[in-house]
């Protein structure tokens, strides 16, 4: 159990410099790749501490979410196409009828892969933590705009480690100290 603590120190000591690097500021292929590879780590970091993953678990867990993350952003991949053909106000009406079927098959895609995604994930650890991915994913997503839109940790503007990360204000975004202060 040491073991997994020292880890999960470490990927979360990682998480808070990736974050404070953020994304390089030219924007050559290598600078987006590596911006790309250092929210993919602090995700990493983010995710096996709001998972609790046990070792075995994580192992397991992440080879299983990776395929699905590739699956699901290949239908969303889907989805924006299909909203681009769908606000060009040149195209023809026959046009954007396929848009909106194509729009329609992605979002179901999408939502049969989490389904079928689950499943799998569910023969991998009890559901309690199945249920905590989505939320975790969601909780992600929200830090990730909170830091663009207040320039990111390290970049002008920035404002420091990122909320919910070691040394971040304590531990909490915004939007969940003041979900805290209604309640």
């Amino acid at each position: 159990m040491r073991k997994f603590s020292a880890i999960s120190l470490a990927l979360c000591l990682f998480s808070a410099a990736a974050f404070a690097q953020w994304m390089p500021q030219n924007d050559s292929e290598q600078a987006r790749k590596q911006g790309a590879d250092r929210i993919n780590a602090a995700k990493v970091a983010f995710f096996t501490q709001q998972l609790d993953l046990s070792v075995a678990e994580a192992e397991k867990f992440w080879p299983v979410y990776n395929e699905y993350n590739k699956n699901v952003e290949e239908a969303r991949a889907g989805i924006r196409d299909a909203m681009g053909v769908m606000n060009n106000s040149q195209k023809s009406s026959d046009e954007v009828k396929a848009a909106l079927k194509k729009y329609v098959d992605s979002q179901k895609k999408e939502a049969q892969l989490t389904e079928q995604y689950i499943d799998k994930l569910m023969k991998i650890m009890p559901v309690e933590k199945v249920a905590k991915v989505f939320t975790a994913e969601d909780m992600f997503r929200m830090q990730l705009l909170y830091q663009f839109r207040q320039g990111g940790p390290g970049a002008p503007g920035g404002n420091g480690p990122a909320p919910g990360t070691p040394g971040g204000n304590d531990n909490k975004a915004p939007w969940q100290r003041n979900r805290q202060q209604q309640q």
